[in-house]
């Protein structure tokens, strides 16, 4: 049962994250007591009545200097003493904000908070690397789904509890007729990649963006690249879903020459 005691003994994800860096950050110095909400909401309250895909407005205060802090949404590891091994990666889902010289008494931020998600490992020097499909609308304990945004110290401070935040969230229920999502991509699947790469498109039905993830080649500004000579790479595509549309998670495999 997911207890207001077993959130609060969740441990923060280590510190090997790759993480998009936060845009919105007011410099200032600090003074007081460290603290964040996500939507105004203080630790360890849900965040309720979630769409499937909604963006969240994170405020920490008094961050001291040479602090940074990340933000991420994941599923509830079992152990509640363990770190997150299934975040969403997706665009905008993951989030950096970096330390400074000084402290700063208001940062803003904001987060894309999915209701379902392709998870990965932030870190995956540790713990499981097997990525799954995850489904936050299922029920843990009366009111509260299986998902949550943790905010946490960057670097040193990952294990720091002075830093953790936990935001519990509970979504929406979707329509039981949502659509079966798909992706179009450019090149085909069994075409040769290089090293010296190529333009890259994929389009979705629902109209989506999808996240990509290779293994043995890269896809960067619309263009992928082989990382190594010869092969095979396999892209792994995934979007999160929506109103109308189910998660969508699929694979296409290219010759590397």
């Amino acid at each position: 049962m997911l207890t207001k005691k077993r959130i609060g003994n969740l441990v923060a994800a280590a510190s090997a994250l790759v993480i998009a860096c936060a845009s919105a950050i007011v410099p200032a110095q600090a003074a007081g007591t460290f603290n964040t909400t996500v939507a105004g909401a203080k630790n360890m309250t849900p965040l309720v009545a979630l769409e499937t895909s909604s963006v969240q407005p994170i405020e920490a205060t008094n961050l001291p200097a040479n602090v940074g802090l990340y933000a991420l949404h994941c599923a509830i590891p079992m152990n509640p003493r363990s770190a997150p091994t299934l975040c969403d990666s997706s665009t905008d889902s993951l989030i950096y904000i970096p330390a400074t010289s000084t402290g700063r008494d208001i940062i803003s931020a904001k987060i894309k908070v999915n209701g379902e998600f392709y998870g990965t490992n932030p870190n995956p020097q540790s713990g499981p690397s097997v990525n799954q499909s995850v489904d936050c609308r299922v029920v843990a304990a009366p009111g509260m789904g299986t998902c949550a945004v943790y905010i946490l110290g960057a670097g040193r401070e990952s294990a720091n509890p002075t830093y953790l935040r936990v935001f519990p969230t509970v979504f929406k229920a979707v329509r039981t007729d949502r659509k079966t999502d798909s992706v179009t991509v450019s090149p085909k699947a069994n075409s040769i990649i290089t090293q010296a790469g190529q333009a890259f498109s994929a389009t979705t039905l629902s109209g989506l963006t999808p996240s990509i993830m290779g293994d043995n080649c890269a896809v960067r500004d619309a263009k992928i690249t082989a990382l190594i000579n010869t092969g095979t790479c396999t892209l792994t595509i995934t979007a999160t879903g929506g109103r109308n549309f189910k998660p969508l998670v699929t694979t296409q495999t290219y010759t590397l020459g």
